[in-house]
């Protein structure tokens, strides 16, 4: 038995349906770092970019929370946050340094790797 078109129609739109409901929404936030580093200088430069108006921000990364602990908050939908890390590094000194940006808030911190957990 051949199933009629209305009934193919309907299990697409089902499918679709499904699929779509299961899917994490874009996030409003996203965050892009990278070092900039001579022989004699480095540093960590982040930009971040409101995905809902294209607003581009730099982020002074001076004036962010640093974390003193663990990071982790309550739970959210996945997808909630991105962590950004980059090396600067020049002839005398290297530092590795990572922003964490809640890509539904667009709240950023600093993390302290030093108060990080470590995983195996």
């Amino acid at each position: 038995m051949t199933p009629s078109i209305s009934a193919v129609k309907v299990l697409l739109a089902v499918g679709l349906l499904t699929a779509c409901q299961g899917a994490s929404p874009a996030p409003a936030f996203t965050l892009s770092c990278h070092s900039a580093s001579t022989a004699t200088t480095r540093q960590m430069h982040c930009i971040r970019t409101d995905t809902r108006n294209g607003e581009v921000l730099r982020v002074d990364l001076t004036k962010l929370p640093s974390t003193n602990g663990p990071t982790a908050t309550s739970p959210g939908p996945a997808g909630r946050y991105q962590t950004a890390c980059e090396a600067a590094a020049s002839a005398e000194q290297a530092d590795f340094y990572c922003v964490r940006l809640d890509t539904g808030s667009g709240e950023m911190m600093v993390i302290n790797l030093s108060k990080v957990a470590l995983t195996p």
